[in-house]
């Protein structure tokens, strides 16, 4: 007597269930953590940033230009727009920290008594760099400072190669000075963790240049690290090249996709299995039957 294996048969059924599980599971799949608790920039908050950059760009212009009395003014203004914003959704407590200090650290400049024409333009440019990183966060004006820094980085390897300190200690002076400039637009646009990274490495570096004894190998031997962290933060190296490339405008039709391929492929195996003996197995009829 034929009879159907009820435990193939069962096989089979929890074969097509999982299918139908995993396909509801990734048409249900809802964001990243980190991006499902971030909240969106309401409209308001977007307006008003980009009142706080057009006041830091008139600002940056005045000092440029040489009006430093009228600079200050607007410093003044700007500084009095910052607590009016939501910062939610535009960058992280750090960023935030790091705008204000900024803010609080040129009013110090411009206010002390022996203000250089130098010292203010450095204070505006920096301001400048971090309002417009709160308000194009795809593509900063900071971004142009790579080519500086890896001219700076460049002539320091040269000057070392060559055992020329004052030369390694000029171009270590112009490094620092402009990671000083984007420092704060760094910490509004990139993860906080990858700035110490940067910092140690510059810390270190400069208190090699600054010792007393040869710091020549030590700058080389920091150099192809200290230039992977600045590649990483200007987005130069992609740390996810190996990741599947989502949509992210349609990111329900790449789930629904990739769910139709895991039922696919579950399909297949369950209809391979059915088609083994025909899904069928003899079962002996016992003796006294």
């Amino acid at each position: 007597m034929w009879f159907m294996k009820k435990g193939r048969a069962g096989s089979l059924a929890m074969i097509l269930l999982l299918g139908i599980q995993l396909l509801t599971a990734c048409s249900q799949t809802q964001l990243p953590t980190d991006q499902a608790l971030t909240p969106k920039p309401a409209k308001d908050q977007l307006q008003k940033l980009e009142v706080l950059n057009q006041t830091a760009d008139d600002m940056y212009k005045k000092v440029m230009q040489g009006d430093l009395a009228g600079g200050r003014a607007v410093l003044q203004l700007l500084s009095e727009q910052i607590p009016l914003i939501r910062y939610e959704g535009i960058t992280t407590v750090e960023g935030l920290n790091a705008l204000t200090e900024t803010i609080t650290q040129a009013k110090r400049t411009f206010n002390a008594a022996n203000l250089t024409s130098a010292e203010g333009q450095v204070s505006v440019a920096t301001i400048r760099l971090a309002t417009d990183a709160l308000t194009h966060s795809n593509e900063p004006m900071w971004l142009q400072y790579y080519n500086p820094l890896m001219s700076d980085l460049k002539q320091m390897e040269q000057a070392s190669q060559e055992k020329k300190k004052p030369e390694l200690v000029q171009a270590a002076n112009a490094f620092r000075q402009h990671i000083a400039i984007i420092h704060p637009s760094l910490l509004i646009s990139r993860d906080p963790i990858e700035i110490e990274k940067l910092d140690s490495m510059v810390m270190f570096m400069t208190d090699q240049v600054r010792s007393e004894q040869e710091p020549y190998k030590q700058v080389l031997n920091v150099m192809p690290t200290l230039r992977n962290t600045i590649d990483v933060l200007f987005l130069k190296k992609d740390a996810t090249a190996y990741l599947p490339i989502i949509d992210d405008q349609n990111p329900i039709i790449w789930k629904l996709v990739l769910g139709a391929v895991i039922l696919a492929v579950l399909a297949f195996a369950a209809w391979r299995l059915s088609k083994k003996d025909n899904g069928l197995v003899v079962v002996n009829k016992a003796a006294d039957d």
